[in-house]
């Protein structure tokens, strides 16, 4: 897929990069697919910055909570760029312990692994999720530069947990 086509996935989505916050743009991308995306922290391996799950009725999305908000906002963007992309699943058993798998209650799960080493991450499904991520950065920053003339509003995090109201539900 090149530059163009992913580009014109992100305008599908109709979202308003002004507006920005990143459970907004869970919403939005929600709404877009018609299913709920949840989220959970986890101290997943340091091999393993985060993986995308599909369930039967949700796709999960798991980071790895020890890594800095930053690495764990543009981890989360990167497996929802798998997911808006339709990109391919595979079995997780390998990749993930069987705790988390049955935490989630996914024991057959399959998904997308996001490994920490770049060598591991050459594959061009992983090049188009980078890309998807680039292209919102590349929205932000201009959204930003537009709204103020410090233009760095976007780059702020907040701390604690990414789990919000898209955490997981029992």
């Amino acid at each position: 897929m090149d530059q163009a086509a992913i580009a014109a996935i992100i305008d599908r989505l109709e979202y308003d990069f002004q507006q920005f916050e990143l459970y907004h743009f869970i919403d939005q991308v929600e709404r877009y697919q018609r299913r709920q995306i949840v989220l959970q922290g986890f101290p997943l391996e340091l091999t393993l910055s985060a993986v995308w799950m599909r369930g039967d009725e949700v796709n999960y999305i798991v980071y790895n909570d020890r890594m800095h908000v930053v690495q764990q906002r543009h981890n989360i963007l990167h497996e929802i760029a798998h997911i808006v992309l339709n990109h391919r699943r595979r079995p997780l058993e390998e990749v993930l312990p069987p705790e988390l798998l049955a935490q989630l209650l996914l024991l057959a799960a399959q998904g997308r692994p996001r490994p920490t080493d770049p060598r591991l991450r050459v594959s061009p499904e992983e090049q188009e999720a980078e890309a998807f991520v680039l292209h919102i950065q590349q929205r932000l920053v201009k959204s930003a530069a537009a709204a103020s003339p410090a233009g760095t509003e976007f780059l702020q995090c907040r701390t604690g947990s990414l789990g919000g109201q898209h955490g997981v539900r029992r």
